[in-house]
Protein backbone atom coordinates (compact mmCIF):
# COMPACT_ATOMS: atom_id res chain seq x y z
CA UNK A 1 0.00 0.00 0.00
CA UNK A 2 1.15 3.43 -0.80
CA UNK A 3 -0.42 6.74 -0.14
CA UNK A 4 0.08 10.23 -1.63
CA UNK A 5 -1.02 13.76 -1.13
CA UNK A 6 -1.53 15.45 -4.37
CA UNK A 7 1.03 18.31 -4.35
CA UNK A 8 -0.65 21.62 -5.02
CA UNK A 9 1.28 22.26 -8.78
CA UNK A 10 -0.89 18.96 -9.72
CA UNK A 11 -3.82 20.46 -9.16
CA UNK A 12 -6.24 19.85 -11.99
CA UNK A 13 -4.44 16.35 -13.79
CA UNK A 14 -5.77 13.33 -14.32
CA UNK A 15 -4.93 10.50 -11.72
CA UNK A 16 -3.49 8.28 -14.33
CA UNK A 17 -0.96 11.26 -15.57
CA UNK A 18 -0.13 12.17 -11.95
CA UNK A 19 0.69 8.75 -11.48
CA UNK A 20 2.85 8.06 -14.23
CA UNK A 21 5.04 11.41 -14.34
CA UNK A 22 5.48 12.17 -10.47
CA UNK A 23 5.50 8.74 -8.57
CA UNK A 24 6.84 6.58 -11.87
CA UNK A 25 3.79 4.21 -12.32
CA UNK A 26 3.86 2.84 -16.21
CA UNK A 27 0.54 2.52 -17.94
CA UNK A 28 0.81 -1.28 -17.48
CA UNK A 29 1.33 -1.10 -14.19
CA UNK A 30 -1.67 1.01 -13.44
CA UNK A 31 -3.71 -1.92 -14.83
CA UNK A 32 -2.92 -3.86 -11.75
CA UNK A 33 -3.75 -1.32 -8.90
CA UNK A 34 -6.63 -0.74 -6.83
CA UNK A 35 -6.75 3.23 -6.75
CA UNK A 36 -8.75 5.16 -3.64
CA UNK A 37 -9.44 8.93 -3.95
CA UNK A 38 -10.05 10.49 -0.82
CA UNK A 39 -11.26 6.89 0.65
CA UNK A 40 -13.46 5.91 -2.91
CA UNK A 41 -12.34 3.76 -5.46
CA UNK A 42 -12.11 4.74 -8.84
CA UNK A 43 -12.73 3.22 -11.82
CA UNK A 44 -11.14 5.73 -14.36
CA UNK A 45 -7.55 7.05 -14.76
CA UNK A 46 -8.81 10.18 -16.26
CA UNK A 47 -10.56 11.21 -13.31
CA UNK A 48 -9.68 14.94 -11.98
CA UNK A 49 -7.57 15.79 -9.19
CA UNK A 50 -7.47 18.64 -6.38
CA UNK A 51 -4.61 19.57 -4.64
CA UNK A 52 -4.18 18.36 -1.32
CA UNK A 53 -6.47 14.90 -2.42
CA UNK A 54 -5.50 11.75 -0.68
CA UNK A 55 -4.71 9.09 -3.11
CA UNK A 56 -4.25 5.21 -1.67
CA UNK A 57 -2.90 2.74 -4.01
CA UNK A 58 -3.24 -1.37 -3.09
CA UNK A 59 -1.52 -3.46 -5.96
CA UNK A 60 -3.53 -6.33 -7.10
CA UNK A 61 -2.00 -9.36 -5.67
CA UNK A 62 -1.32 -12.27 -8.49
CA UNK A 63 -0.60 -15.88 -8.34
CA UNK A 64 2.16 -17.52 -8.87
CA UNK A 65 2.64 -21.23 -10.26
CA UNK A 66 6.33 -20.92 -8.70
CA UNK A 67 6.57 -23.95 -6.17
CA UNK A 68 8.17 -22.44 -2.34
CA UNK A 69 11.61 -24.24 -2.13
CA UNK A 70 13.72 -23.88 1.25
CA UNK A 71 16.66 -23.27 -0.91
CA UNK A 72 19.21 -20.41 1.11
CA UNK A 73 19.53 -17.01 -0.80
CA UNK A 74 22.49 -14.72 0.09
CA UNK A 75 20.18 -11.31 0.73
CA UNK A 76 22.77 -7.89 -0.06
CA UNK A 77 20.20 -5.51 0.65
CA UNK A 78 16.31 -5.62 1.23
CA UNK A 79 14.16 -2.66 1.36
CA UNK A 80 9.83 -2.19 1.11
CA UNK A 81 10.54 -2.05 -2.91
CA UNK A 82 13.78 -4.49 -3.21
CA UNK A 83 15.05 -7.47 -2.49
CA UNK A 84 18.88 -8.02 -3.84
CA UNK A 85 20.15 -11.42 -3.63
CA UNK A 86 24.05 -12.13 -4.36
CA UNK A 87 23.25 -15.23 -6.38
CA UNK A 88 25.91 -18.43 -6.05
CA UNK A 89 27.09 -20.07 -9.81
CA UNK A 90 25.40 -23.15 -10.42
CA UNK A 91 21.84 -21.93 -9.91
CA UNK A 92 19.29 -20.91 -12.84
CA UNK A 93 16.87 -17.84 -11.96
CA UNK A 94 13.81 -18.92 -13.33
CA UNK A 95 11.83 -22.27 -13.79
CA UNK A 96 12.35 -23.50 -17.65
CA UNK A 97 10.70 -26.24 -19.03
CA UNK A 98 13.64 -28.63 -18.50
CA UNK A 99 13.78 -27.32 -14.53
CA UNK A 100 10.94 -26.66 -13.26
CA UNK A 101 12.06 -26.37 -9.60
CA UNK A 102 15.41 -25.92 -7.61
CA UNK A 103 15.94 -22.19 -8.72
CA UNK A 104 16.20 -18.92 -7.68
CA UNK A 105 12.33 -18.17 -8.36
CA UNK A 106 11.21 -21.07 -5.83
CA UNK A 107 13.97 -19.55 -3.08
CA UNK A 108 12.25 -16.16 -3.44
CA UNK A 109 9.00 -17.80 -3.26
CA UNK A 110 9.73 -19.29 -0.42
CA UNK A 111 11.61 -16.16 1.57
CA UNK A 112 8.64 -13.91 1.03
CA UNK A 113 6.09 -16.31 2.00
CA UNK A 114 8.23 -16.93 5.42
CA UNK A 115 9.11 -13.18 5.97
CA UNK A 116 5.74 -11.43 4.42
CA UNK A 117 3.11 -14.39 4.98
CA UNK A 118 1.89 -14.09 1.46
CA UNK A 119 2.93 -15.37 -2.07
CA UNK A 120 4.79 -12.89 -4.41
CA UNK A 121 5.53 -13.20 -7.86
CA UNK A 122 8.90 -12.77 -8.12
CA UNK A 123 9.54 -9.94 -10.67
CA UNK A 124 13.30 -9.77 -11.61
CA UNK A 125 14.79 -6.61 -13.15
CA UNK A 126 18.08 -8.60 -14.25
CA UNK A 127 18.88 -12.25 -14.96
CA UNK A 128 22.13 -13.89 -14.86
CA UNK A 129 23.56 -17.24 -16.61
CA UNK A 130 23.32 -20.12 -14.38
CA UNK A 131 27.45 -19.96 -13.58
CA UNK A 132 27.74 -16.69 -13.35
CA UNK A 133 27.21 -15.25 -9.66
CA UNK A 134 26.83 -11.82 -8.40
CA UNK A 135 23.89 -9.56 -7.71
CA UNK A 136 20.26 -9.81 -8.89
CA UNK A 137 17.36 -7.34 -7.99
CA UNK A 138 14.22 -8.63 -7.47
CA UNK A 139 11.12 -6.07 -7.14
CA UNK A 140 8.43 -6.59 -4.80
CA UNK A 141 5.72 -4.68 -6.49
CA UNK A 142 4.98 -3.01 -10.22
CA UNK A 143 5.57 -0.08 -8.65
CA UNK A 144 9.60 -0.66 -8.06
CA UNK A 145 9.61 -2.62 -11.16
CA UNK A 146 8.34 0.34 -13.56
CA UNK A 147 10.38 2.66 -11.75
CA UNK A 148 13.62 0.79 -12.41
CA UNK A 149 12.36 0.84 -15.92
CA UNK A 150 11.57 3.99 -16.96
CA UNK A 151 12.51 6.42 -14.28
CA UNK A 152 16.34 5.61 -13.64
CA UNK A 153 19.45 4.10 -14.88
CA UNK A 154 20.16 0.55 -13.25
CA UNK A 155 24.75 0.83 -13.81
CA UNK A 156 25.66 -2.66 -13.58
CA UNK A 157 29.19 -3.88 -12.95
CA UNK A 158 31.06 -7.05 -13.41
CA UNK A 159 34.40 -8.38 -12.63
CA UNK A 160 36.12 -11.33 -14.80
CA UNK A 161 39.36 -13.65 -15.00
CA UNK A 162 39.87 -13.56 -18.82
CA UNK A 163 42.67 -16.21 -20.29
CA UNK A 164 45.82 -14.17 -21.86
CA UNK A 165 47.30 -10.70 -20.68
CA UNK A 166 45.06 -7.75 -21.63
CA UNK A 167 47.22 -4.72 -22.97
CA UNK A 168 45.68 -1.87 -22.48
CA UNK A 169 44.72 -0.39 -19.06
CA UNK A 170 41.05 0.70 -20.09
CA UNK A 171 39.13 0.67 -23.46
CA UNK A 172 35.96 0.31 -25.13
CA UNK A 173 34.10 -2.70 -27.46
CA UNK A 174 31.68 -1.42 -29.32
CA UNK A 175 30.88 -4.86 -31.62
CA UNK A 176 27.12 -5.51 -32.46
CA UNK A 177 26.06 -9.14 -31.90
CA UNK A 178 23.93 -11.32 -32.31
CA UNK A 179 22.98 -15.15 -32.50
CA UNK A 180 22.59 -16.99 -36.11
CA UNK A 181 19.54 -19.69 -35.77
CA UNK A 182 19.36 -21.88 -32.53
CA UNK A 183 22.82 -21.31 -31.67
CA UNK A 184 23.35 -20.39 -28.22
CA UNK A 185 26.43 -19.36 -29.08
CA UNK A 186 26.61 -15.00 -29.88
CA UNK A 187 28.87 -13.73 -32.79
CA UNK A 188 29.71 -10.26 -34.08
CA UNK A 189 26.30 -9.70 -36.46
CA UNK A 190 26.06 -6.30 -37.66
CA UNK A 191 22.54 -4.85 -36.65
CA UNK A 192 21.59 -4.89 -40.91
CA UNK A 193 21.98 -8.64 -39.95
CA UNK A 194 19.81 -8.94 -37.18
CA UNK A 195 22.42 -8.21 -34.19
CA UNK A 196 21.90 -5.81 -31.50
CA UNK A 197 24.65 -2.86 -30.96
CA UNK A 198 26.48 -3.84 -27.88
CA UNK A 199 28.85 -1.59 -26.10
CA UNK A 200 31.27 -2.21 -22.70
CA UNK A 201 33.59 -1.00 -20.94
CA UNK A 202 36.67 -2.57 -19.77
CA UNK A 203 39.01 -2.23 -17.16
CA UNK A 204 42.19 -4.03 -16.14
CA UNK A 205 42.33 -4.70 -12.61
CA UNK A 206 45.43 -6.98 -12.54
CA UNK A 207 47.40 -9.28 -14.52
CA UNK A 208 48.62 -12.76 -13.84
CA UNK A 209 51.59 -12.89 -16.20
CA UNK A 210 53.16 -15.95 -14.75
CA UNK A 211 49.51 -17.60 -15.05
CA UNK A 212 48.59 -15.69 -18.19
CA UNK A 213 45.31 -14.57 -17.42
CA UNK A 214 43.68 -10.88 -16.62
CA UNK A 215 41.30 -9.83 -13.99
CA UNK A 216 39.41 -6.89 -15.52
CA UNK A 217 36.24 -5.04 -14.15
CA UNK A 218 33.77 -4.46 -17.52
CA UNK A 219 30.76 -2.17 -17.20
CA UNK A 220 27.64 -2.69 -18.95
CA UNK A 221 26.55 0.18 -21.70
CA UNK A 222 23.71 -2.18 -23.59
CA UNK A 223 22.37 -5.37 -21.80
CA UNK A 224 22.34 -7.86 -24.10
CA UNK A 225 22.74 -11.56 -23.90
CA UNK A 226 25.87 -13.21 -23.20
CA UNK A 227 27.29 -9.69 -23.92
CA UNK A 228 30.59 -9.49 -21.47
CA UNK A 229 31.38 -13.33 -22.62
CA UNK A 230 31.09 -12.76 -26.42
CA UNK A 231 32.77 -9.45 -26.59
CA UNK A 232 36.05 -10.87 -24.59
CA UNK A 233 35.71 -13.91 -27.12
CA UNK A 234 35.74 -11.61 -30.15
CA UNK A 235 38.89 -9.64 -28.08
CA UNK A 236 40.62 -12.56 -28.04
CA UNK A 237 40.54 -13.11 -24.34
CA UNK A 238 37.69 -15.15 -23.42
CA UNK A 239 36.86 -15.80 -20.08
CA UNK A 240 38.71 -18.99 -17.84
CA UNK A 241 35.84 -21.52 -17.75
CA UNK A 242 33.66 -20.47 -20.26
CA UNK A 243 32.71 -23.21 -22.33
CA UNK A 244 30.73 -21.99 -24.78
CA UNK A 245 33.12 -19.34 -25.97
CA UNK A 246 36.41 -21.29 -26.22
CA UNK A 247 37.76 -20.19 -22.47
CA UNK A 248 40.35 -22.40 -20.80
CA UNK A 249 38.96 -25.18 -18.91
CA UNK A 250 41.74 -25.92 -17.17
CA UNK A 251 41.74 -23.65 -14.30
CA UNK A 252 37.80 -23.13 -13.55
CA UNK A 253 34.92 -25.12 -13.44
CA UNK A 254 32.77 -22.30 -14.87
CA UNK A 255 32.91 -19.00 -16.62
CA UNK A 256 34.64 -16.16 -14.03
CA UNK A 257 32.36 -13.77 -14.37
CA UNK A 258 30.81 -12.07 -11.12
CA UNK A 259 28.33 -9.57 -10.99
CA UNK A 260 29.89 -7.02 -7.79
CA UNK A 261 28.55 -3.78 -8.26
CA UNK A 262 24.60 -2.11 -8.70
CA UNK A 263 24.25 1.20 -8.64
CA UNK A 264 20.57 3.10 -9.04
CA UNK A 265 18.11 5.70 -7.82
CA UNK A 266 16.08 4.55 -4.82
CA UNK A 267 12.79 5.54 -5.12
CA UNK A 268 11.97 5.50 -1.24
CA UNK A 269 14.31 8.47 -0.61
CA UNK A 270 15.16 9.48 -4.10
CA UNK A 271 19.32 8.74 -3.28
CA UNK A 272 21.63 6.94 -5.17
CA UNK A 273 21.29 3.20 -3.82
CA UNK A 274 25.13 1.84 -4.48
CA UNK A 275 25.48 -2.13 -3.65
CA UNK A 276 28.97 -3.72 -3.95
CA UNK A 277 29.82 -6.94 -3.11
CA UNK A 278 32.77 -9.27 -2.62
CA UNK A 279 34.22 -11.80 -5.09
CA UNK A 280 33.43 -15.44 -4.88
CA UNK A 281 35.51 -18.01 -3.22
CA UNK A 282 36.16 -19.92 -6.67
CA UNK A 283 37.37 -16.95 -7.74
CA UNK A 284 39.30 -15.89 -4.76
CA UNK A 285 41.28 -18.79 -5.04
CA UNK A 286 42.64 -18.24 -8.58
CA UNK A 287 44.11 -14.95 -7.95
CA UNK A 288 45.34 -15.61 -4.60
Amino acid sequence: MKKYIVEHEFDGYEIGTYLKETKGYSSRGLRNLEIYLNGKKIKNNSKKIKKLNRIVIIEKEKSTGIKAMDIPIDIAYEDENFLIINKEPYIIVHPTQKKVDKTLANAVVNYFEKTLGKTLVPRFYNRLDMNTSGLIIVTKNAYSQAFLQEKTEVKKTYVALVGGIVEKDEFLIDIPIGKIGDELRRVELSVENGGQAAQTEIKVIKRFIDRNFTLIEAKLLTGRTHQIRAHMSLTGHSLLGDELYGGDLSLAKRQMLHAYKLEFENPKDNKILKIEIDLPEDMKQLIK
